[in-house]
């Protein structure tokens, strides 16, 4: 893995962790699991290279993005709700992704 890919991943490690401190002080215990499981996909990618690390990270985003939305969809309207959502879902794996596509071969 690319030292590049390597230091994007320490960084979205320690800020997935920090989105999970502040969901668990905001009592958000089903965007905490979710979370928990995540971080666990990217410790999978980061420290062990595994695709299935990467798949994990992005079936818990589309889990993210539905309960994000739907928990904030009566405090923000439903189109803010649905994009900050889209977007804090979204922003790790895809950055992510960015990284991975040229190394995808080489991951187990």
């Amino acid at each position: 893995m690319k030292k590049a890919t390597k230091i994007w991943l320490w960084f979205a490690l320690v800020l997935c962790v920090c989105t999970t401190a502040l969901n668990l002080s905001e009592g958000r215990w089903l965007s905490v699991a979710i979370a928990v499981v995540s971080i666990a996909g990217l410790c999978a990618l980061l420290f062990a290279q595994r695709k299935a690390g990467y798949l994990v990270m992005c079936v818990c985003a589309v889990g993210s993005f539905l309960v994000g939305a739907a928990q904030n969809i009566q405090l923000l309207g439903a189109p803010t709700a649905i994009l900050m959502s889209l977007i804090g879902a979204a922003l790790v794996p895809g950055i992510t992704g960015l990284f991975l596509k040229s190394q995808w071969q080489q991951l187990r």
